[in-house]
């Protein structure tokens, strides 16, 4: 845990506590980081499965899976 000081608009930061029913500014912060944390880390998560998908034949996959299907039935 650190202190820091950091100029936040008053306005603001009065409006989260009251939104998300936080009692200090400390505990709206807190939430505001781990928030903006979660959304950056689904960001990245989804940039990287986009690219993992660009290789993805999805037409040939389901056309083996029928294939697989039919095999084996009577």
């Amino acid at each position: 845990m650190s202190l820091t000081h950091i100029e936040i608009d008053d306005e603001a930061l009065e409006t989260a506590k009251r939104l998300g029913g936080h009692r200090t500014k400390t505990a709206a912060v807190a939430q505001a980081l781990e928030e903006y944390n979660k959304r950056l880390l689904r960001s990245a998560a989804y940039e990287q499965f986009f690219d993992a998908a660009q290789g993805w034949d999805i037409e040939g996959a389901e056309a083996a899976h029928r294939a697989d299907k039919e095999a084996f039935q009577p």
